[in-house]
């Protein structure tokens, strides 16, 4: 079974639209809430993925709970978490899956995009992301993601989501360092890969990702914090952007 674990904070504008691309996945069939993954030891339903997704939701100022509610099938945790790290690990602690997706409240998944995470004959010592994809048509948008993408793969890094198997998971210690504002996800996938983890780059699949952050910070004072934060060391703030 595969857990979609999504943290969100202030994020009503794209939630929706994330639960509902999940949801559509043609491969896939959710859990409703209460229902035990034991009763579907057999599941057996047109070559489906079993699922289940978590919604963590750290209260603000818009309603996220309220649009996360609209969909019965998400389970909606809210609290007053520190940040992204405590959310994420909330979610874990809920979740019953094999495999756990750690997925940005503003990204949307592909179709086929669970079945695959489903397709690792299973193995349990993996971690990994896939192929990200621009929400805008533009040219500065779809150069930078090209080349995004090229980094993730040979850096052993990721943006957007992170997909491992339980035990990876519980092999680190603490889950997501919920002390760090940003750099958090760089670190937990080290200490995965130091533990015996191995990395996976997807490239058959792909998941279209808000550029937001890089459209209002620019995209070349990003990429240098971010290349800061890879090579020395990482950031002490976090900006957020909505």
């Amino acid at each position: 079974m595969v857990s979609i674990i999504i943290p969100a904070h202030e994020e009503e504008k794209y939630i929706g639209a994330s639960i509902e691309r999940l949801l559509s996945q043609s491969s896939a069939s959710f859990l409703k809430k209460g229902e035990d993954p034991a009763d579907f030891k057999n599941f057996k339903n047109a070559g489906k993925t079993l699922c289940e997704v978590t919604v963590v939701v750290t209260r603000g100022e818009d309603d996220t709970e309220g649009a996360v509610a609209k969909y019965p099938l998400a389970n909606l945790i809210s609290g007053n978490f520190s940040g992204v790290s405590e959310a994420r690990n909330a979610g874990a602690a809920v979740s019953r899956g094999d495999v756990f997706l750690f997925l940005d409240a503003d990204t949307l998944l592909n179709d086929g995009f669970i079945k695959r995470l489903d397709g690792f004959g299973g193995k349990t010592d993996f971690i990994g992301t896939s192929r990200l994809l621009p929400d805008i048509n533009t040219a500065k948008a779809r150069i930078f993601m090209f080349g995004n993408n090229i980094a993730h793969m040979l850096s052993k890094t990721s943006m957007a989501l992170i997909f491992c198997h339980r035990e990876v998971y519980k092999g680190v210690s603490g889950g997501f360092d919920e002390r760090m504002p940003a750099g958090e996800d760089l670190k937990f996938i080290n200490i995965a890969l130091k533990n015996g983890a191995k990395f996976k780059y997807l490239g058959d699949i792909s998941a279209v990702t808000s550029m937001r952050r890089f459209e209002t910070n620019g995209y070349f004072r990003t990429a240098i914090e971010w290349m800061g934060g890879y090579f020395f060391k990482p950031p002490e703030h976090y900006d957020v952007v909505r």
